[in-house]
């Protein structure tokens, strides 16, 4: 049993299934434009995700040097390299023009750890941004890379779609606000700072009203499977974020939380079964 509590931890915290989730993003991205064979593509974004998220959690930690990493943390770092390692070779499977649209989005990841503004700040610790800045990188890595890297049509409905994965990952980020309101600096004003808990999960089920009504301005992906599934997921949405509450169990946000993408790709492959 402690092995196995030791091997879903090192899942967790080696942010193995956070890539999962992005991933489920990006396939759920090309299922929605129809395409088809990515797999190459899914690979190179589930190694970016570990790669890019242990940078941000462990940059003050894990440093190379260190000596006193503890057992887990090494294995974390030794994950994140090959990670890293096999990200940069499989980048030759994927467009050049792809590569340069995620650029802006590998550098915003940086600029969020690295302290390159005044006072030594970093992106992370600017007030009232962080989770804006991360719903703009996961909408960007997970819906308008994959269309680029396979020259789709940035149409109407890409535009939408952008907008309705950016609100999506904004909502998903506040039962972690909410969950870190104990330990956040006052300086970071993040939302439950400066609404409280009640207002913020207002906040959040308005954010996904409009990314429910926003379906229906869609033209050529507006189908029964993309209202289901969007009318499913909005509602899964809501319930974790009335669920959240400043004590929560461990794993409520990084595992429970983090696995709605996964839910929403289970959803709408099992309605395309259902339709087709």
């Amino acid at each position: 049993m402690e092995t196995l509590k030791s091997i879903f931890r090192f899942y967790i915290n080696g942010s193995i299934h956070v890539a999962i989730a992005m991933c489920a993003l990006v396939q759920v991205t090309f299922i929605k434009f129809g395409i088809s064979g990515q797999h190459y593509f899914l690979l190179f974004s589930f190694l970016g995700a570990i790669t890019a998220y242990n940078f941000v959690k462990y940059s003050k930690v894990s440093k190379l040097y260190h000596r006193r990493l503890t057992k887990s943390m090494k294995g974390i770092r030794v994950l994140t390299i090959v990670s890293c390692i096999l990200f940069i070779y499989f980048a030759k499977e994927v467009s050049a023009e792809a590569l340069i649209y995620m650029l802006p989005f590998n550098v915003l990841t940086v600029l969020y750890v690295v302290p390159v503004f005044p006072n030594k700040k970093n992106l992370r610790s600017l007030a009232g941004i962080k989770i804006f800045i991360i719903g703009v990188v996961w909408a960007g890595i997970t819906v308008l890379v994959p269309l680029v890297h396979i020259k789709g049509n940035l149409s109407f409905d890409f535009l939408i779609e952008m907008i309705q994965r950016f609100l999506f990952i904004v909502v998903m980020m506040l039962p972690f606000e909410v969950r870190d309101l104990q330990y956040d600096d006052v300086a970071l004003e993040t939302i439950p700072q400066k609404i409280g808990v009640t207002r913020t999960k207002v906040f959040g089920s308005i954010l996904l009203v409009i990314f429910l009504l926003l379906t229906a301005l869609k033209t050529d992906m507006l189908s029964s499977i993309e209202i289901l599934s969007t009318i499913i997921i909005t509602t899964i949405s809501l319930l974790f974020l009335w669920g959240t509450e400043k004590k929560q169990s461990e794993y409520y946000c990084s595992f429970w939380v983090e696995s709605i993408p996964v839910m929403w790709l289970i959803i709408v492959i099992v309605l395309q079964e259902l339709f087709s």
